[in-house]
């Protein structure tokens, strides 16, 4: 009987630390800005590290219909800062680097059930090299190994009116360890090119890896953006967070719909 209660309790311990279900839940008077990378199916685990960027379609489709059916309304980052009420239960759901699954695999559920996004590409995302593994500080072949958008389904995605397409830099760079030189080049030219090569204004910016300084974000305002997200965990706080901090909550592609309703009850990652 005892070794029940011990397992019994070492699991209540596990399930507390993983889901924090202990934590108040924040109003819903704060929107809550989602950071997805692809929709996919998972790799064999033996052969990928990322499993927890591949949000398998399935559960995509498990939380867009759970958002429906509570009342979120969904927003694009440009509309979201723009709004003078924010209304409750808003939510933006934003996708970094521009992989092809956005289109093929996210699209067609964003278009069924009616919700609007922010995709932030990298603008030569078909280098060989373009990602790397921040915790290694090298390329990666799994990631640069995915095909990405190409430039005619993202003129279909904007043609849609849901999609917003904002910049995650030239090549997917640490800014801060860069000259400021540097990070004006990758900030700036990002943004003409999608204007160039879309006819649109680029309004949003991802700072790559959630990596940013203070002059990465005054070159961001300086050149005209309207918003960046980071990775900061937490909802969007006007009173405690500038339009270009904007913190973000991580939806990992290695949790169910149950975690995916508490990081949105809860306000955060974990």
């Amino acid at each position: 009987m005892i070794y029940i209660i011990i397992l019994i309790l070492i699991l209540f311990i596990f399930l507390s630390l993983r889901f924090s279900w202990w934590r108040k839940n924040i109003s819903f008077n704060y929107p809550r800005v989602l950071m997805y990378h692809m929709i996919s199916e998972h790799l064999p685990k033996n052969k990928s590290k990322f499993n927890r960027l591949r949000v398998k379609p399935s559960e995509f489709e498990k939380q867009l219909i759970w958002l429906k059916k509570n009342g979120f309304t969904s927003f694009t980052l440009s509309e979201l800062v723009n709004l003078e009420v924010i209304p409750n239960k808003a939510v933006v759901l934003s996708f970094d680097d521009g992989y092809e699954d956005n289109f093929t695999k996210a699209f067609p559920l964003l278009q069924k059930y009616n919700f609007k996004a922010t995709i932030y590409i990298v603008l030569n995302r078909f280098n060989e090299n373009w990602a790397t593994d921040k915790d290694l500080d090298k390329a990666s072949n799994e990631l640069n190994s995915e095909k990405m958008l190409n430039d005619e389904q993202i003129k279909i995605m904007i043609k849609s009116g849901l999609i917003e397409i904002g910049s995650h830099t030239l090549d997917h760079v640490n800014l801060p360890k860069l000259s400021n030189e540097e990070k004006h080049t990758q900030i700036k030219e990002s943004k003409e090119k999608i204007e160039d090569n879309f006819s649109i204004k680029c309004n949003s910016f991802a700072y790559p890896f959630g990596f940013f300084d203070q002059n990465s974000v005054k070159i961001v305002e300086e050149v005209a953006y309207f918003n960046a997200t980071t990775t900061v965990n937490g909802v969007f706080d006007k009173s405690k967070y500038s339009n270009f901090e904007i913190p973000r909550i991580i939806i990992s592609g290695r949790q169910g719909l149950f975690s995916f309703i508490l990081k949105i009850k809860k306000g955060r990652n974990r």
